[in-house]
């Protein structure tokens, strides 16, 4: 009998075995990428200036949302994260029992681009910012 022919026949199945990862590479995290802009609130006045000029329009701030991990230009990039992993991906969230001012300061906010690689575009104004900051919590709070 021939003690070699096992051995044998084991490399050459294990030589025609396909090759497996004996540490499969993680899953890669999708990505959240997203360009927020705020614009407001206006300026407190809408009367002409006794000169004529009419007062500046409300500057926009934009910046960019990173996550897993948290980053970009945010300052709470974390928080804002978060706030989007609890609402699944929604910007606007269901209203806290929060209660804000009946004061009409307009804040108009947009958000571009993919949460977790679904395409997000959500455009909205807001009464004032209390509004805004209940709805949207920390996304929009820069």
């Amino acid at each position: 009998m021939n003690m070699h022919a096992p051995a044998a026949l084991l490399a050459a199945l294990l030589l025609a075995a396909p090759a497996v990862d004996a540490f499969p590479s993680p899953e890669p995290v999708a990505v959240t990428a997203l360009r927020l802009t705020v614009t407001g609130p206006a300026p407190t006045t809408t009367a002409l200036s006794p000169d004529g000029v009419a007062p500046a329009a409300p500057a926009a701030r934009t910046v960019t949302l990173r996550c897993d991990p948290a980053g970009g230009e945010h300052p709470r990039a974390a928080a804002a994260c978060d706030d989007l992993d609890a609402s699944a991906g929604r910007v606007e969230r269901a209203p806290d029992d929060t209660a804000c001012v009946l004061l009409y300061d307009p804040v108009e906010v947009r958000a571009e681009g993919v949460w977790r690689g679904r395409p997000v575009s959500f455009s909205r104004t807001y009464g004032n910012t209390c509004e805004l900051h209940v709805r949207t919590g920390a996304v929009f709070a820069f």
